[in-house]
């Protein structure tokens, strides 16, 4: 691994902790599950983040990980990039 990869490891590492200790990383993981349950379809992170006023799709992997939302199975242009996104449901 080069340095500058485990620079930016090292660094998001201590941001999720930072985040788990104080809290707030619960809150978010709520915030970000609830408006999954709303959209009622599939949608990028970046669209859950402009609907919730956060960076959403930052916590969609761990989410994932947990076993609470899974990657829809196609991929589509998200309607705030304009790319090719991965769209996310609840599981």
């Amino acid at each position: 691994m080069r340095m500058m990869e485990q620079l930016e490891l090292s660094t998001s590492a201590e941001a999720f902790a930072t985040l788990k200790d104080s809290g707030k990383l619960g809150r978010l993981h709520r915030a970000v599950l609830e408006g999954l349950g709303q959209a009622k379809r599939p949608v990028t992170g970046r669209e859950l983040g402009q609907h919730l006023g956060m960076e959403a799709w930052r916590r969609l992997p761990e989410l994932e990980r947990r076993g609470f939302v899974e990657r829809d199975t196609n991929t589509r242009k998200c309607s705030v990039t304009g790319k090719r996104a991965t769209a996310w449901k609840l599981s």
